[in-house]
């Protein structure tokens, strides 16, 4: 090995031995015979990030709890300090007091290497190659690794980083990313998003998402992956995996099957304690548009027709194109809008896509006839603008009279009673039901809701109830009671006919 040594460059044996540091075999790997530090599924997701051959410079995984995220952390930081000279390297964590407690204080990153970090340090003139209260590790070749928190948003416009790393980006201070993002650009430093998915009602989701649907809308430089419990092979040894077993166990028991799909499987499902509408189902009140489009053509001319608005300059432009059945009292939610680009969101821009919308659906209709257009009350200036430039009037809402919780209630039981079609062309709305969930003090969030809240004006200026719905719920209830108890009730027969137009409702032929 000696002879062959000295055909490198002193360079090159460098390398060497720092990837020999980096790869030994350390900690729990060792029960499972790790061949190297990372367990085959962490090397895994390293390759793009490594691979020279694409652009992929940044990384955004989702992972589960016990993944081995720390670890990777550890090894992205210490390999880029070591192999790039003069590297800023940062470890942002949600609060700084929380990231010293975990890696700090335990050593846990001085000390990644073991017995070897001390070659590496700089310790020159007395230092101790640590600046305790910086928590900065420093290294003989320029590099440093630095942990700081979201917390101390401040500070971020003043860093430059050659590389970055997020841990648990679900729960930062929202102001960090805005002002350290830029930064990355002077050196194109790569940044790395790791941790767990924010639960629904978490204050950060709405950054979060926004982040990872631009990583995931720009593969060629942004690699996306989601990593369970399972993928790490020491979560299969008998003791660890009763561990993890048994808090499953616990998480169902108290009806908590989404937490346990979040945390170890990497799952964001609806439904959970937090929903607002567990009872959502995308396989019962989902339909595909052709479908259901088809499902309504015959009956055209007997729904009731609403354009249902919330206008919006600075955050969303919401608009539901709804229809209802006004003998069944089904409910159609055909199409939407939702413009979140503020040069898009004007009248003359919003207003004629609307209309396009509304006619296709309804052929031969009348925008001044055939549709109820209801507007937001707060959003007087689109309606006064829709009057002056195209003469059509848009009903203001009466939200002070009709409270928000009542709406909910509402929407929650057409849910139970499948009495709502939505249109799979309706992703935006989709993706408010699934989301919507209180946050951490219990209060309903002003988030992800523009279309909830059309939603909920289209049942208040309709007038919606469900009493003849109930009533028949009723009826069939006492009807089976009967029959089951083989005893006769004449008056309930006189209703129990193939003419009862209420009959539709549990047929499944809502006319």
């Amino acid at each position: 090995m000696e002879d062959k040594l000295h055909l490198v460059s002193p360079e090159e044996q460098l390398y060497l031995q720092i990837i020999e540091d980096l790869n030994k075999p350390r900690g729990d790997g060792l029960l499972v015979n790790l061949p190297t530090r990372l367990h085959p599924d962490q090397i895994d997701q390293l390759k793009p990030l490594y691979d020279e051959s694409n652009d992929i410079n940044s990384m955004f995984l989702s992972c589960a709890r016990k993944w081995g995220k720390t670890e990777l952390v550890g090894y992205i930081l210490w390999r880029h300090a070591l192999l790039n000279p003069g590297s800023a390297c940062y470890y942002v964590g949600p609060e700084a007091v929380h990231a010293r407690k975990i890696l700090w204080d335990t050593r846990r990153i001085q000390k990644f290497l073991g017995k070897d970090t001390d070659k590496y340090l700089n310790k020159s003139q007395g230092r101790s190659g640590y600046k305790d209260q910086e928590m900065k590790i420093m290294l003989k070749n320029g590099s440093f690794i630095q942990i700081v928190g979201s917390d101390n948003y401040q500070v971020a416009n003043g860093l430059t980083p050659n590389i970055a790393v997020y841990d648990e980006f679900k729960a930062f201070n929202h102001r960090w990313h805005t002002e350290f993002a830029p930064n990355r650009a002077a050196k194109a430093a790569p940044l790395i998003i790791i941790g767990t998915k924010p639960r629904p009602g978490n204050k950060n989701m709405d950054q979060y998402d926004e982040i990872l649907e631009y990583a995931q809308a720009n593969p060629q430089e942004w690699y996306v992956a989601e990593r369970t419990t399972w993928d790490n092979p020491i979560n299969h040894l008998p003791a660890q995996k009763q561990i993890i077993d048994q808090e499953i166990k616990q998480l169902i028991a108290r009806g908590e099957e989404d937490v346990v799909q979040l945390e170890y499987y990497s799952k964001r499902i609806s439904g959970g304690k937090r929903a607002i509408f567990p009872m959502f189902d995308r396989n019962r009140h989902v339909i595909p548009h052709t479908d259901l489009y088809n499902e309504i053509q015959r009956d055209l001319k007997r729904l009731e027709w609403y354009l249902i608005t919330d206008p919006g300059t600075v955050t969303c432009f919401g608009a539901l194109l709804c229809a209802i059945n006004p003998y069944s009292k089904k409910i159609y939610i055909l199409d939407e809008m939702y413009v979140t680009e503020i040069r898009e969101t004007s009248t003359r821009r919003m207003y004629p896509r609307m209309e396009a919308k509304a006619l296709s659906l309804y052929p031969g209709s009348s925008m001044e006839d055939s549709w109820i257009k209801v507007a937001d009350e707060a959003a007087a200036w689109f309606r006064n603008e829709a009057m002056d430039q195209y003469g059509v009037y848009f009903i203001p809402t009466d939200k002070n009279n009709n409270k928000k919780e009542d709406g909910l209630s509402l929407i929650k039981d057409i849910l139970v009673y499948d009495l709502v079609a939505i249109s799979s062309n309706c992703v935006n709305l989709i993706m408010e039901i699934e989301k919507y969930a209180i946050d951490d003090r219990g209060n309903i969030p002003k988030r992800y809701d523009h279309l909830i809240d059309c939603w909920r004006y289209l049942l208040s200026t309709s007038n919606y109830n469900m009493h003849e719905v109930l009533e028949a719920v009723r009826y069939k209830s006492e009807k089976a009671i009967v029959k089951k108890g083989r005893m006769r009730h004449p008056e309930l027969d006189d209703f129990d006919s193939e003419n009862d137009w209420m009959s539709g409702i549990f047929s499944g032929d809502l006319e």
